[in-house]
């Protein structure tokens, strides 16, 4: 259970919060870079994505861990981006997926993403162990 004390809701204005707009700009630059085949453009819209995300959610109350969530957005980016890429070359052949065209490319950019969205999340988290005196404690 969330512990709520520790944010009053007189400091917080959701309409001064950037998350909405964040995630509207993510998912339009990950389907930009993926459509027009624009591998750092999908990259930073799928980062992008999954940060605004776990930061609405966090706002909302809703996790209480932002970091962790992000993370599991970058595992899941990896996972299904593995299977499009060894799809596309050929190395698993999926029926479902074989009238599909650029699944190589796509594929390679949310491996791409998955992985520079849990290293973040690692590099986040450490940093802010080190701030806070080796409490972990995670905001």
């Amino acid at each position: 259970m969330a512990d709520h004390s520790r944010r009053s809701t007189a400091d917080r204005t959701d309409a001064a919060r950037p998350w909405h707009v964040l995630v509207a700009v993510g998912l339009v630059g990950s389907e930009v870079g993926i459509v027009v085949d624009l591998v750092p453009v999908a990259v930073a819209g799928l980062v992008v994505f999954a940060a605004s995300v776990a930061g609405i959610l966090a706002d909302a109350d809703y996790v209480e861990r932002p970091l962790t969530l992000a993370a599991a957005f970058g595992v899941a980016f990896v996972a299904v981006g593995a299977v499009l890429t060894a799809h596309g070359t050929g190395a698993l052949p999926i029926d479902l997926l074989e009238p599909l065209s650029g699944l190589t490319s796509r594929g390679v950019a949310l491996v791409l993403a998955g992985l520079v969205t849990v290293v973040g999340a690692g590099l986040v988290r450490s940093r802010r162990t080190e701030n806070d005196g080796g409490r972990g404690v995670e905001t």
